[in-house]
């Protein structure tokens, strides 16, 4: 029996939402749950619900509620359980101070619906509250003390509104606290001390905030921390040593911040992350032995600060333990060569290291990631020959060698990357021909061989017909492009270097051909010339035996030959008409 045949009850035309809902002729005095979640009801809150004496659990959430929260809302003493969070719900004013009278609710949700004006602080009346949920609002003013008073708190989100002021320091008493959301507000002063004290905080994010000073030098030394969020604030001082203490931590974010100093070894061994972004800040030192192979790790960013010193090899090589996804050691201080073990990431999609002082070569265990799309290794010190192995990337799609010290001619290998669309070897001294394989490439719509020692000419097939001449230029050997075309001469030489290389180019052939095809039609052209003087000196030498010969001048009329159309003269008829024939006396 479907619900929409229920006495009181009626759904859409699809039968699948409740849009109306009829209960005064119900004798309900007795329910104690109501949940009505997910609906379709458009109106404003029904006010009759607050007369059911027993009702314990009320669940209005994912409508489209709309209108002011009844102040009568907060008569219902024995709720334990209040929802009326929004995505669909828009309510208008203020959290009403009436709900600091539900002493017995336990868990109160209103996030995302609209919410304006300060936090009452008769909310901090529900000594019972386990969990408040008010993100996503437009909840403004300063966060009550009094919410220091929820001894009994676990969750609390306020994230996403346009709150100000410093964190309370009676959150000190939240003892049970496990969840503590307030990012994206307008909060500042430092993050207090007894934060770190709080003994069963398990996830902190405060992040998009003002706050300064630095972070508590005990923060996760309870042994639960699994997530921490601060980024993009004003903090500065030094990263905790005690993260992950409890080797629970799985989230860290630092990014946009001042923090400075080296990054604690410990979290070399906290093998629990998957995901670090501690970009954008002023940390320096060598980055801690092991932190690069962490098992879990599927995301890890430590680009623009002042890092220093070698990248540390794998030393327990496992090749098929490696979660990373994402490495982004951008624009540091790095030195040294590649370790081999750069090729232990069989998940790797993203590698990014430009923007470091790298030598050496560039090694070919490149060629392991096989899931890379994005390889950017420019502005370094490598040297050395392109490593062909780089065309067994087959995924690569964006390809950034240049301004690098790399020598030798440009792999043909790269043809097989087939989905390769951007490639950047400019500002190296590469040299001999450009791999006439490329332009086969058909994705490949951005392309920049500048300032090497390229030579030769430009195939002229395939992309090689899509890119810019600046894609060319700063090399002096190399011919046919606009601010550089090919000529005769040069052709012939770039001819024999071909030959020397092993290897004929289509281009010049073409031209070859071309100029056999007009020597061709330059010849027919004289001979022609020739043959019609000729004739025309012939004509003139044989016009002085010519003879006139006088003919007589005939005369006859239409009636004359109007007589002849009889049908005793037809001669033959066809497609064109009838041929008559005639004789006339003169």
């Amino acid at each position: 029996m479907s619900l929409c045949s229920w006495y009181g009850i009626q759904c859409d035309t699809n039968n699948t939402s409740v849009v109306s809902l009829d209960i005064s002729n119900l004798n309900i005095s007795d329910l104690e749950v109501f949940d009505a979640y997910n609906n379709e009801f458009n109106c404003s809150l029904p006010i009759d619900i607050t007369k059911l004496p027993k009702l314990k659990y009320l669940n209005l959430g994912g409508n489209f509620f709309n209108g002011e929260i009844p102040s009568s809302y907060g008569n219902m003493m024995s709720l334990n359980y209040l929802s009326l969070a929004g995505y669909y719900n828009e309510f208008d004013g203020e959290i009403p101070s009436h709900f600091g009278n539900l002493v017995n609710l336990v868990h109160l949700d209103l996030a995302n619906c609209g919410l304006k004006g300060s936090i009452p602080n008769e909310l901090g009346k529900l000594y019972k509250l386990d969990t408040l949920f008010l993100q996503t609002n437009q909840l403004s003013g300063s966060i009550p003390s009094q919410l220091g008073n929820l001894s009994s708190l676990k969750s609390l989100d306020m994230s996403n509104n346009e709150l100000s002021g410093n964190i309370p320091n009676e959150f000190s008493n939240l003892h049970e606290l496990t969840l503590l959301n307030l990012f994206i507000n307008k909060l500042y002063g430092e993050i207090p001390s007894f934060v770190s004290e709080l003994p069963n905080l398990e996830v902190l994010k405060l992040w998009h905030n003002n706050f300064t000073g630095s972070i508590p030098s005990k923060l996760g030394q309870n042994g639960k921390l699994s997530e921490l969020d601060l980024s993009t604030n004003k903090l500065t001082g030094l990263v905790p040593k005690s993260l992950c203490i409890g080797k629970k931590l799985k989230i860290l974010i630092l990014l946009n911040n001042f923090l400075f100093g080296s990054l604690p070894n410990e979290l070399g061994e906290c093998y629990t992350l998957q995901r670090v972004r501690l970009g954008q800040n002023y940390l320096t030192g060598s980055i801690p032995k092991g932190f690069l192979y962490l098992p879990q790790i599927s995301l890890l960013e430590l680009q623009n600060n002042y890092l220093s010193g070698f990248l540390p090899p794998q030393e327990i090589t496992n090749t098929n333990s490696s979660k990373l996804g994402e490495m982004n050691l951008s624009n540091n201080r790095l030195s040294g060569s590649l370790p081999s073990s750069i090729g232990n990431f069989p998940n790797l999609q993203i590698l990014l290291l430009h923007g470091n002082r790298f030598s050496g070569e560039i090694p070919q265990d490149i060629g392991k990631l096989k899931n890379i799309l994005r390889l950017d290794m420019s502005f370094n010190n490598f040297s050395g020959k392109i490593p062909i192995e780089i065309g067994e990337c087959s995924l690569l799609t964006n390809l950034d060698l240049s301004q690098n010290q790399l020598s030798g001619p440009i792999p043909i290998q790269l043809s097989q990357i087939h989905i390769l669309n951007y490639l950047n070897v400019s500002w190296n001294n590469l040299n001999q021909t450009l791999p006439k394989e490329l332009g086969a490439i058909k994705g490949l719509t951005s392309a920049d061989f500048s300032h090497n020692d390229l030579s030769g000419s430009i195939p002229e097939i395939g992309q090689f017909s899509v890119f810019n001449s600046t894609s060319f230029i700063g090399n002096s050997k190399l011919c046919g492009y606009d601010l550089n075309p090919c000529n005769r001469s040069s052709s012939t030489v770039s001819d024999s270097q071909d030959q020397n290389n092993g290897r004929a180019k289509p281009g010049v052939l073409v031209k070859y051909k071309l100029l056999f095809a007009l020597a061709l039609l330059f010849c027919s052209l004289v001979f022609a010339t020739i043959a019609i003087i000729k004739s025309r000196k012939g004509i003139r030498r044989d016009s002085n035996s010519w003879k006139l010969t006088a003919f007589q001048k005939i005369e006859y009329g239409s009636e004359d030959i109007l007589g002849c159309i009889k049908e005793s003269n037809i001669i033959g008829r066809g497609g064109a008409g009838v041929v008559y024939g005639g004789t006339f006396n003169f």
